[in-house]
């Protein structure tokens, strides 16, 4: 049987992969170009398939992933509300910040629970790359864009942070023996390093 601990992260993971996969989905649908809609479409695929190995894990560990899942359930509601995009870009930068940082956090605590392989396995289903192919130039070269993001990026970064961190202080069953200072400030190294590759202050 799984240690409850395992549960937890199983269930974390699998809730903020299905997140992920129906915020991608929802860029699909309000992405202005075709050429976005099917790049975000197959992202939103990439992270279903994710979601399915989290299942086939659970499956093989006895872990009850709907019941493991529910204690995060609206986690991310109260973040949504608060920074609700208005233009496409602000859409996409949302998604990039969000789905980066999560991403980190999820493979922190697959580690810290000793899943080395499925940590390994942790990714971004390709958007961050895809990201910063689509917009890193349009950055550099308008200044008003850049400021209008790195404002909007700094706000939802400052959100997305403070929710990681207080996941991790008010779970610190789930970091194990990990210090939970340093995995997040490596999180939020990461999270400056992505804000870096778009031309954005943080």
């Amino acid at each position: 049987m799984a240690s409850e601990v395992l549960a937890s992260v199983l269930g974390i993971s699998a809730y903020s992969t299905l997140a992920a996969q129906t915020r991608l989905a929802k860029d699909a649908d309000q992405a202005p170009l075709a050429s976005e809609k099917i790049a975000m479409a197959r992202m939103s695929g990439q992270a279903w398939e994710r979601f399915t190995k989290i299942a086939r894990r659970a499956e093989a560990a006895g872990v009850d992933l709907e019941a493991a899942i529910t204690p995060f359930r609206g986690l991310l509601d109260d973040l949504d509300a608060r920074t609700r995009p208005t233009t496409w870009w602000e859409r996409l930068t949302k998604t990039y910040v969000g789905v980066g940082i999560f991403t980190d956090a999820m493979r922190a605590l697959a580690t810290a629970a000793g899943e080395v392989e499925f940590a390994a396995d942790v990714n971004d289903f390709g958007h961050g790359q895809w990201t910063v192919e689509r917009l890193a130039e349009l950055t550099a070269a308008d200044e008003q864009l850049q400021d209008r993001l790195s404002l909007w990026t700094r706000r939802v970064g400052g959100d997305v942070l403070a929710l990681v961190r207080s996941f991790f202080f008010t779970h610190p069953e789930m970091l194990g023996d990990a210090d939970a200072d340093e995995i997040f400030a490596q999180i939020s190294k990461a999270h400056d390093e992505r804000l870096t590759a778009l031309h954005l202050v943080y």
